[in-house]
């Protein structure tokens, strides 16, 4: 048996009062894609932001068993881009954790260039790179964060709705960009969905929120040999 890469132990959360979620056990372990399904309001970021280790549990404990802090990362729903540098710097950004200041300081090393361009045009970015972020649509700032995102090279990948302003077929290309590169690794997902439609076709346990009761929430393991 795998050690897990993280561990859910009994939390419950609350938010201004209100309790969003009680007593969740979840163990995540390689090779997973997991999505947190349910309607706006459920507390789908609250429990990402836990998970991320920004907000404390009002019951329980999650357990990081990552070798490093530095192979969990998540993509923000707000993204969190230098609206003032390229789609090329702000991906370039993400390899920031490998190198010192000094050693960036008159540019990238060649192979963190090479790493980052071939991540935006996986992403159908090649033609952005030189683009400032700020004049990008919210779309395609979704994309350079998800590729700003993967050179962290991350084992545990956490996405906040990754692609709520994207189209289908560019969302379906982002989610098997990302289902592709963290689980060929041998990495996990955990990635909150709107679409029932994505959860089925690319997930394979889903975490379902239920805010009129935050005792119903389920886990289900979904059998992909039987998905169409």
């Amino acid at each position: 048996m795998s050690t897990p890469l993280l561990s859910i132990e009994g939390i419950s959360l609350r938010v201004d009062g209100r309790c969003l979620l009680e007593h969740l056990d979840l163990s995540i372990d390689p090779g997973h894609f997991i999505a947190i399904a349910g309607p706006s309001g459920s507390g789908k970021t609250t429990l990402m932001r836990t998970i991320a280790g920004q907000l404390k549990p009002a019951k329980g404990m999650v357990i990081n068993h990552l070798e490093s802090p530095s192979k969990l990362a998540m993509i923000f729903q707000d993204l969190q881009l230098a609206d003032g540098a390229t789609s090329l710097i702000n991906v370039l950004g993400g390899s920031l954790g490998r190198h010192s200041f000094f050693s960036t300081f008159f540019g990238f090393p060649k192979e963190e260039l090479e790493s980052a361009r071939k991540l935006l045009v996986k992403f159908g970015l090649k033609d952005k790179e030189r683009q400032w972020a700020s004049t990008l649509s919210r779309g395609e700032r979704q994309r350079v964060a998800a590729c700003r995102t993967l050179l962290t090279r991350p084992t545990l990948l956490l996405a906040d709705e990754p692609v709520s302003s994207l189209d289908p077929s560019t969302a379906d290309l982002v989610l098997t960009n990302l289902k592709e590169s963290i689980i060929g690794r041998n990495g996990s997902i955990l990635c909150s969905l709107h679409s029932d439609e994505q959860v089925r076709k690319f997930a394979d346990i889903v975490i379902y929120l239920d805010p009129s009761d935050p005792n119903a929430w389920k886990v289900d393991t979904l059998d992909k040999k039987t998905q169409k």
